[in-house]
């Protein structure tokens, strides 16, 4: 009996796709504290597809500064902590946009101090986007909505897995 040759071709073709789309995420993002982001800790076990308000194939990560406090669940994560929520679009399954999150001390107390960026994928393929301050319409938008994981600093990790 021949093995399943093509289960395994598809499961290569999977992981192919997603090294791909993460190398051409990294083109050109417009700031370097996201920069990198595909090296840090992932905080889901597999791409998810959890409904939420950027409800497209997702991956999560956190850099090196608060990745302990959102593995071990340990809050409120330390000041310089950023999270990077990688969305794909399910057309084209490359990498569309990176809502992300930064924790900057004094910034925004009443929302334990995150700030709010979304970095969009331009037609010549690198990102655009900058972080926002509390008078912008998107901070007030996240900050509402992120008030629903108040238990664990903001950030959601209903995904993780853990």
């Amino acid at each position: 009996m021949r093995p399943k040759r093509p289960i395994l071709v598809v499961l290569a073709l999977s992981a192919l796709i997603a090294v791909l789309t993460a190398v051409v995420a990294q083109q050109a993002l417009a700031d370097d504290s996201v920069e990198g982001y595909f090296s840090w800790t992932r905080l889901n076990p597999q791409r998810n597809f959890i409904p939420s308000a950027h409800a497209t194939p997702k991956d999560i990560y956190v850099n090196d500064v608060g990745a302990e406090s959102a593995t071990s669940r340990s809050f409120p994560f330390p000041e310089g902590s950023v999270l990077v929520k990688e969305v794909v679009d399910e057309a084209s399954l490359s990498v569309a946009m990176l809502p992300s999150m930064r924790k900057v001390a004094g910034f925004d107390p009443d929302n334990n101090d995150w700030q709010y960026a979304m970095f969009v994928r331009q037609d010549d393929g690198s990102f655009a986007g900058e972080w926002v301050g509390t008078d912008h319409e998107m901070h007030a938008m996240c900050s509402s909505c992120h008030a629903g994981a108040a238990e664990s600093d903001y950030a959601f990790l209903n995904y993780t897995g853990n």
